[in-house]
């Protein structure tokens, strides 16, 4: 009987160490590797920015965990509060337990609690302190977990508070949404974190990543752990470069048990377990790069490229009206063209926002054109300069020219569309960088 004890020990340990070494071989993974340089290294310090309390671990959970399992800085920025679909309260607790699971300090996690669903007001109509967005008589934050208590609803604070974040860490890697993504403060978020990474003149790497893409991205939106998680065709076809960031079994795993803890979130029936792949994908970040000419030789350059969509999800407001955009700048005028699929309108109204640097000074130009009538205002440190300008409509395109004098200056900007049609937003494009050379 002793005898049949201790056979049954020595299998019984061979067993466990053979479970070991499977372990130790498969977790924790390499480090990932780009066509050109290493994806994080062990000197690498990461910020994961996060329109939702959610947004962090859909995206980035196996990356979070990635970093914490080999002590690199990570820190993650979530925007707003989430109330739209949960108490404040419970989404920032949920937040705080799945970070807290993936290993991330809860002193790590920044929330800034701004109102979700407000960011493109902040960022477009909303944008300075003395206009601050208007909550039912409310224009300060009364979040309990704000990165600055009682901030006012404003664009211009938000852009603050990244600043000072992204100035104090000094990240090396940034994770952020990309501006296709159809949820309008992924958008939003796009552009604030693009603003500031370009005010701050920020060196390291940014990549972007996409949560809604309905209908039928991630392929299938179902739970399929076995899978890989593939880039959308559409923005493949427009030159998006993907960064494939595999998982091993151990950091899916993790990451599906992350999911579980945003129950008032992810339900088992969820798009969002679609996440639960092999990998998780990035994209890098591109820039249009536009020369300043003569008039003689103006050519419009194409700074805007909206992908095709076979078909739209039933939840998204996004028309995909708006085809593409193009920018031309010579020594008298800048010459900007919007290209939509159905003829002009008179009745809508179509919005250009261009956020730009001025020697290190931010400030924007806000175009709109409404019955064949173009307005524009420069805004900068001392305020709106208002005027309007040429427009031209012809069938689906607007052509319209703006003195080459708002862009004196300015070496760069940020570029997007949309179009409103009585109060309300119903497409947008995303957003693009543009560099003026040869000024």
């Amino acid at each position: 009987m002793l005898k049949k004890k201790y056979y049954l020990s020595i299998i019984l340990l061979i067993v466990c160490v053979l479970f070991i070494s499977i372990s130790v071989i498969e977790y924790p993974v390499n480090s990932v590797k780009t066509n050109n340089s290493s994806f994080i290294e062990s000197q690498d310090k990461v910020l994961v920015v996060a329109p939702h309390p959610d947004d962090e671990a859909i995206a980035c959970a196996g990356v979070i965990r990635y970093c914490t399992e080999r002590n690199i800085s990570v820190k993650i920025v979530v925007l707003t509060d989430g109330y739209l679909s949960a108490s404040p309260m419970i989404r920032h607790d949920e937040t705080v337990s799945a970070m807290e699971l993936l290993g991330v300090k809860k002193d790590d996690i920044i929330f800034l609690g701004y109102r979700d669903g407000t960011l493109p007001s902040l960022l477009n109509k909303n944008w300075e302190s003395g206009n601050p967005y208007n909550l039912s008589g409310n224009i300060k934050s009364e979040y309990n977990f704000s990165y600055k208590q009682n901030s006012t609803y404003s664009g211009d604070n938000l852009y603050s508070n990244l600043e000072e974040i992204i100035s104090k860490f000094q990240p090396t890697i940034i994770f952020y949404p990309d501006s296709e993504d159809e949820q309008i403060d992924h958008w939003a978020g796009n552009a604030f974190t693009e603003y500031v990474m370009a005010k701050t003149n920020y060196q390291g790497a940014g990549y972007t990543y996409i949560v809604h893409n309905p209908p039928d991205w991630p392929s299938p939106r179902t739970y399929n752990p076995e899978m890989g998680l593939t880039a959308p065709e559409e923005l493949t076809d427009l030159g998006y470069n993907w960064v494939y960031f595999p998982l091993n079994q151990y950091q899916q795993r993790l990451k599906e048990s992350a999911f579980n803890l945003y129950s008032s979130q992810i339900k088992n029936t969820s798009f969002v377990r679609s996440f639960i792949r092999k990998n998780e994908i990035f994209a890098t970040d591109q820039m249009v790069q536009i020369n300043s000419t003569p008039s003689s030789q103006r050519d419009m350059i194409r700074v805007i490229q909206e992908p095709t969509k076979k078909e739209h999800g039933k939840s998204s407001i996004r028309t995909r009206e708006i085809k593409s955009a193009d920018f031309s700048l010579d020594n008298e005028s800048a010459w900007l063209s919007i290209n939509t699929r159905n003829n002009i309108s008179m009745n809508t109204i179509y919005e250009v926002h261009i956020l730009y640097l001025d020697n290190h000074n931010w400030g924007r130009i806000d175009v709109k054109i409404y019955d064949g009538i173009l307005y524009y205002q420069k805004f900068q440190d001392e305020g709106y300069d208002n005027q309007s300008e040429k427009v031209e409509i012809e069938g689906n395109q607007i052509k319209l020219k703006i003195p080459s004098e708002a862009f004196k200056d300015i070496n760069s900007f940020l570029i997007s569309a949309d179009i409103i049609s009585g109060n309300t937003l119903i497409d947008w494009t995303g957003w693009r960088r543009v560099e003026i050379v040869g000024k």
